[in-house]
């Protein structure tokens, strides 16, 4: 029984030594090719054709800001960047502002920023968020404004998520006009009149 128990901690120590040894040979190996590989950088060159340029690799924290800014368009040597409307509206949805994507640019360039692409960044942020999708699970609809008021008001709505789309007096005037006579929901498709025939 001792001599098992011996040999399985031979085992064991042998696999620590191992493992160890692999430990430093990586350690090693990175101390061995650091000096063959190029010093990450903190810039960009960025070019009038709306395209930035990376000199070599880029540290980190600008690598993940500028892959959210502009879409890689080339790799090798260096790392070519184009920013487009739908790379800096991704820029902008992730929460940034125009502001702080112009400063973004200037703290991290080497050159000028160019014209294009401030006019860029300027006119998606002009028309970002004036558009926007969402889902809704149920709605309510109701003739009376007043009823509709109390309900929003009302806190016991408030786990319900109720939000008005539009202030509760406004309504459609050929809606106002015509609802003594039932008309259909606003917005849907009106049947065409049968015509009358002519002789």
């Amino acid at each position: 029984m001792g001599a098992g128990v011996g040999g399985a901690s031979g085992v064991s120590e042998a696999g620590g030594a191992a493992g160890a040894r692999a430990a430093g040979g990586a350690e090693a190996a990175v101390a061995l090719l650091a000096p063959l590989l190029p010093e990450p950088v903190d810039h960009v060159l960025l070019q009038a054709d709306l395209t930035a340029v990376a000199p070599g690799p880029l540290r980190r924290p600008l690598a993940d800001a500028l892959a959210v800014l502009a879409d890689v368009e080339s790799k090798g040597g260096a790392t070519v960047y184009r920013f487009t409307p739908a790379s800096v509206r991704r820029a902008l949805d992730a929460g940034r502002t125009a502001a702080e994507l112009h400063a973004f640019l200037t703290e991290h360039s080497r050159t000028p920023v160019p014209q294009p692409l401030t006019y860029l960044v300027d006119d998606v942020a002009r028309r970002h968020g004036h558009l926007r999708v969402g889902a809704a699970s149920s709605y309510l609809r109701c003739d009376d404004d007043a009823l509709l008021g109390e309900i929003l008001a009302d806190r016991r709505s408030a786990p319900w998520g109720c939000a008005a789309s539009r202030p509760p007096s406004w309504r459609p005037r050929r809606t106002r006009r015509r609802s003594s006579k039932g008309c259909a929901p606003w917005g849907t498709p009106r049947r065409p009149s049968p015509r009358r025939a002519t002789s």
